[in-house]
């Protein structure tokens, strides 16, 4: 319960969050594992082992890539990371999160997050709220939670206490966007066309009368008005302003200096390194040397240098670790996507919310990845893995309570696959 509430309520204002809860799941896990294995190790239904075998693919890819190039012991451990995540996993999949823990927190998390941009700008003079780390994971981060909290709308409908539940993740959702704008984060703000009309496309089953081709026209549409709404706030526009007038300035006049044009620099450093060894990647020390080539050879921005990773994960990946890199990255965020979507198509309704919430939470990475390297840091990795991970177990505790409810019906059967086993119990 203090891990998995902890990690939403801090997770863009302390650091508290993604360090100690996790950790503690991790050695909770590794204790049940030495003592008795046999709990942990229960074999997991379909969907949960494909999202299981999704981490543990990714982590073997960059470990034997890092093998090939001899790298430093301490470059395993982000890639480590992922089998962590996977063991909590399997310890979340028969001790469950409750759903009221995991939206109550995220929703509070919206709210902290608010109040920190609100005081950062406010009272301290920042120009961009940034919580404990930066602007960039503070905004998408906070869109994060406002994603979750908007989901959750749908799975309050059929609590005791409904107006006081969505009351308070209507707050969530409206905190997190507020900390979003004030973060001035770009790339969060292009993600949202695309949340939008996967979230919409997803919940289309729900729409009475609108039939398979008008559920598609009216998500599409339904985001565009939105999206349209957006590009009238101010700092939205400016920013997005900005954007483009550096684009051009980089591709009419060379202008690399700005943020679009170093990212671009990175870019082409990043596919340069890739062009040299597309099977199995420059590595970490490669990808570098690549680099200082290019800026003495005055073909990329010097400062280029000074970043530790090159703001694309997509071009990050291809860099270091070559194709397979790239494609155990792609299934690290379509295995879990693809699983979302099709739960939130679930006919139980609070399933359904729980498939919405992880579909808005991973499209958002699929999109911030493309200037943003956040995989590239502990802070990135344990954000998004842990995410997933918490998301999935109170879905399968939706869909064990589902189960259960079917068994309480005269003549019906439970869904033995998804249901809790004797002595199990979600988390609150």
């Amino acid at each position: 319960m203090l891990s998995a509430g902890a990690f939403f309520t801090l997770y863009v204002v302390s650091p508290l969050g993604y360090r100690v809860g996790p950790a503690l799941l991790l050695i909770t896990s590794l204790t049940v594992l030495l003592f008795r294995p046999g709990a942990l190790w229960t074999r997991p239904d379909n969907a949960s082992g494909w999202l299981l075998a999704s981490l543990l693919f990714y982590t073997l890819c960059l470990a034997a890539v890092l093998f090939i190039h001899q790298a430093d012991s301490s470059e395993f451990d982000l890639p480590l990371r992922y089998l962590a995540a996977g063991l909590v996993l399997l310890l979340l999949l028969q001790f469950p999160v409750s759903p009221r823990l995991l939206y109550g927190s995220a929703a509070l998390g919206g709210v902290v997050a608010a109040g920190v941009a609100l005081y950062q700008v406010s009272a301290v003079g920042m120009d961009r709220a940034q919580g404990f780390d930066n602007p960039i994971h503070f905004g998408n981060g906070a869109l994060a939670l406002a994603a979750i909290s908007a989901a959750a709308l749908g799975w309050a409908r059929f609590e005791r206490h409904r107006a006081i539940w969505m009351t308070w993740l209507l707050a969530g959702m409206v905190g997190g966007l507020v900390a979003s704008l004030m973060s001035w984060t770009r790339s969060g703000w292009v993600a949202l066309p695309f949340m939008l009309i996967l979230g919409l496309l997803a919940w289309r089953g729900r729409w009475s009368g609108c039939g398979r081709n008008g559920g598609t026209a009216l998500a599409v549409v339904t985001a565009a008005v939105l999206l349209g709404a957006l590009f009238q706030v101010d700092t939205v526009r400016y920013r997005f302003d900005q954007a483009a007038q550096e684009l051009v300035g980089y591709f009419e006049r060379g202008q690399n200096d700005t943020s679009i044009g170093l990212r671009l620099d990175m870019y082409r450093a990043g596919l340069t390194a890739f062009s040299r060894e597309p099977l199995s990647g420059a590595g970490p020390d490669g990808l570098g040397q690549v680099i200082d080539e290019l800026v003495v050879a005055g073909e990329i921005h010097p400062d280029v240098a000074g970043y530790r990773h090159l703001h694309n994960q997509y071009i990050d990946n291809l860099a270091r670790y070559g194709l397979p890199g790239l494609v155990s990255y792609l299934l690290l965020l379509g295995v879990p996507l693809t699983l979302f979507f099709l739960k939130a198509r679930s006919g139980d309704a609070r399933v359904s919310a729980a498939g919405s919430a992880g579909v808005l939470f991973v499209s958002l990475h699929v999109v911030v990845n493309l200037t943003q390297s956040m995989l590239e840091r502990n802070i990135g990795v344990i954000m998004f893995v842990f995410g997933v991970v918490f998301i999935w177990s109170a879905l399968k505790y939706e869909e064990a309570r589902g189960s259960e409810a079917s068994v309480s019906q005269p003549g019906s059967k439970a869904d033995t696959g998804s249901g809790l086993q004797d002595g199990q119990r979600g988390v609150f």
